[in-house]
């Protein structure tokens, strides 16, 4: 399938004119901000749904100004954030981005705690599951069905935010940016086979990392 995948991608940018150094390092750029977004995102989500849903006060007081803050478009961030942050066009993306993929991650952990099955926490209690060791022995895995579902749609949301955003702070790298320079220059027809061999990349990366990965915590979650 790979292989079949690898035979597209050269077709397509073989035949359509792409910079190939371009376009695969603008790609390479975009997918190296995604990761560190999402790093902190997930890191920041976690820690976040694991406070307030061990306080019923924390959980009253947060939740409603959370589920409000993640109808609020991450666009209208960039004007105050360009001018704050002018001189770090990187700092601007990352941070906006950031909070784009938070929201789906947040929310499905909470749910996931929520949901989590009484007998097993009575389980984890009777065997002396503690502290840290309870957090990365029982509740961690506990929720690894509730993360990756939610990073699988953070992840996406993120990728439509990172092309629009590397047009608007004009960054020197990414497919965006170069997207956008050959959108500027109309050169419409490698513009097209661009956005197919983003979308052909994409697919690999579904392919190998979340669609095996969401897979296994859910055959996980299963069993248990």
């Amino acid at each position: 399938m790979f292989a079949v995948v690898t035979i597209i991608l050269a077709l397509l940018i073989n035949f359509s004119a792409l910079d190939t150094g371009k376009l695969l390092g603008g790609f390479l750029a975009s997918l190296s901000r995604m990761i560190i977004s999402y790093s902190i995102a997930l890191t920041v989500a976690v820690i976040i749904a694991l406070l307030i849903t061990s306080n019923k006060w924390l959980e009253g007081l947060f939740l409603p100004v959370f589920d409000v803050l993640q109808s609020f478009p991450s666009f209208a961030l960039f004007p105050v954030l360009v001018v704050a942050l002018k001189n770090s066009p990187e700092l601007v993306i990352i941070f906006v981005l950031t909070i784009t993929i938070i929201w789906p991650i947040l929310f499905t952990i909470i749910g996931g705690v929520k949901n989590q099955r009484e007998d097993l926490e009575e389980a984890a209690t009777i065997f002396g599951a503690k502290g840290s060791k309870r957090l990365w022995h029982f509740t961690l895995p506990q929720l690894l069905p509730s993360i990756v579902t939610g990073s699988i749609v953070g992840w996406g949301e993120g990728w439509e935010f990172i092309i629009g955003a590397e047009l608007l702070v004009r960054v020197n790298y990414g497919v965006g940016a170069y997207l956008g320079f050959l959108g500027t220059r109309q050169e419409n027809i490698a513009l097209a086979f661009g956005i197919m061999v983003l979308l052909l990349l994409l697919y690999v990366i579904n392919k190998i990392l979340w669609i095996p990965l969401l897979y296994t915590v859910t055959k996980f979650s299963s069993e248990g």
